[in-house]
Order: structure tokens, then sequence, then C-alpha cells
């Protein structure tokens, strides 16, 4: 990574004196900052600069390439590159070698480990951000969430809360349905929630990215802005944990999560409110639950209350 980058700054230097002054503030934010092209847009990088998009693309035609996105490219598969993830769950078996044995003082460790990276997880979260993907939950026609292999827990609670707050979301399961017809749903505006950590599947990407070119919104959730699906984002979340985040990270990842739910919960409160009362009313003539009460009255009146009794008098 460091020889692929050196080499973007390298083009720069050998440039800058033929620059105009507007490009050489370009220049020099490049120079300083050649990590964070690979997030920013070029309209973003001509605000911080003071300058503009059109400068920021000459720029970048001023020293070799084609323009902004063939340079962000170069920067993103650098970055890609040089963070390649080996085995996770290699990496905890070294871990827990150097762990507490005594139950009790393991339990007060990880008190401590779980609270702390659920404390980092929603600092990081700024009010803006929760604004803006509890608003894309909110106003989104449909959702589809998709998690897969050790993301598929979290992807499936969340898919669980989002259809008993609002409504009209779906989980994708991989290999259980049939991607290429829920891909040819899409319209534009829905919104995919993509849940993905060390080791990314490539499933999740692909699926991310065609949803993407059909004009859906994308939403990830990830355990870092450089992962290979917040190059599609509309928008990143990231969780902050201990690697594997899928056997590290849990109660940071749903600490996430149901800061998200939440907040649509209080945003939407009234319409909330009523899909709660009507979960609640199925629920309650539905053979899947059980009614503490309705069962101590056919006890005490000597009948049985079974759920399999329950479910033969419907």
């Amino acid at each position: 990574m460091a020889d692929k980058l050196e080499s973007i700054r390298s083009r720069v230097r050998q440039v800058f004196d033929q620059l105009t002054a507007s490009q050489k503030e370009v220049a020099k934010f490049v120079l300083k900052d050649t990590d964070r092209i690979a997030t920013m847009s070029a309209k973003e990088i001509g605000a911080m600069t003071d300058t503009s998009e059109t400068t920021v693309i000459r720029f970048c035609v001023m020293i070799g390439y084609s323009g902004y996105a063939e340079l962000q490219k170069e920067v993103q598969n650098a970055l890609v590159q040089a963070r390649k993830i080996g085995n996770p769950i290699r990496k905890l078996g070294d871990t827990a070698a150097g762990e507490p044995t005594d139950a009790a003082e393991y339990i007060r460790q990880r008190l401590n480990f779980n609270a702390a990276h659920m404390e980092r997880t929603l600092a990081q979260l700024s009010p803006p951000a929760l604004e803006e993907a509890v608003e894309r939950i909110r106003t989104a026609p449909h959702i589809i969430v998709i998690g897969l292999r050790a993301s598929f827990a979290p992807a499936h609670w969340l898919a669980y809360a989002l259809n008993i707050l609002r409504g009209n979301t779906e989980l994708y399961r991989g290999g259980m349905d049939d991607g290429n017809y829920l891909l040819s749903r899409i319209q534009p505006g829905w919104l995919v929630v993509a849940i993905s950590f060390p080791r990314y599947m490539r499933e999740t990407i692909e699926f991310a990215a065609e949803a993407k070119r059909r004009s859906a919104q994308i939403l990830v959730i990830t355990d870092d802005e450089l992962a290979p699906l917040a190059f599609l984002a509309d928008q990143v979340l990231k969780v902050e944990t201990d690697q594997p985040t899928t056997l590290q990270g849990m109660p940071a990842v749903f600490s996430l999560l149901s800061t998200l739910t939440g907040y649509l919960a209080v945003r939407d409160r009234e319409k909330v409110r009523q899909r709660l009362d009507k979960e609640q009313e199925i629920g309650e003539h539905s053979f899947y639950f059980i009614n503490h009460s309705a069962d101590e009255d056919q006890t005490s009146a000597g009948e049985p209350a079974t759920w399999e009794a329950k479910r033969n008098t419907r």
C-alpha cells in the first residue's frame, strides 16, 4: 500500500510547480491526506480546500488520471489491499490463550470489554448520522436486509425488528432465497441495509452492488470506513470492536442496531404504537404465544392449558 500511495504522491510532486494556485491547494491536501480520497467526493475535497469540484478534476488530469474517479479507485484499491485480513477466528484463539481462567475475573473482564466497545461505537455515532440513517429507514418504500454467515444473526434481528416497527422489510438469506428474483424487484428508492464484518462475504458485496446499480439506497453497517462494502454505501455506520467482530463484538453490534430501531420508534411514535397494538392483538388470538392469565383461568377450571390443547380447540 505504501508504495502505491507514494507513487500517487510522487506524481503530485513532479507536476506541483506547473499547477495553478487553486490546484496547488488540492495538491497539498492530497499529499497530506491521501487516504481520505478513498471516502470523499471531488465536491467534498473542493469544499475542504476552498476550491471547486472542477478544480479537483482538472488537478487529477494534470497528474495523469482520466479524472477523479480513477484516482479515487487507485487509492481505494491500495487501502483495501493493505488491510486484507487473515482468519479472525484464529486470532481469537491466540487472544483467548492470555485471558483469565477464573470465572469471576473473566466475567469482570468481559463486562469492561463489552461496555468499552459499546461506548466507543455509540460515541462515534454522530447525531446527524443517526438522523440520516433513521430517515432513510422511515421513508424507504421497501427495505431489504442482508447479512450472511457470521453476520446473519444481527441481520435477522434487524429485519424482525423493522417489520414490527414499520413493515415492508425482507431478509435475504443467501442460498435459501432467490437473489436474482429479489434483485429484479428492486425499485429506485428502496433501501438495502447490508451488514458485513470480516471475513467479508463476496455475495453481500455483489448483492449491494447490483442493488445500487438499480438505484437502491445502500446503508452499510461494518467495522471500517474502508471495508469493501463501504465504497458502495450511501451511508456507513461503524461498529468499534476488536476482531473477530462476529464473536467478540456482538454487544457493540446490537447496541448500534437497538439505537437505530429505538430512535425509529421515537421518530414514528404514533405509527409504531399503532403497529405494536395490532401486533399485540394478533398475538392474543394466536396459538403461537402463551397468554398467562388465560392459561391460569383454564387450569383453575380443570381444563388443560397445554399448547396442543389450545390449538385443537380452535
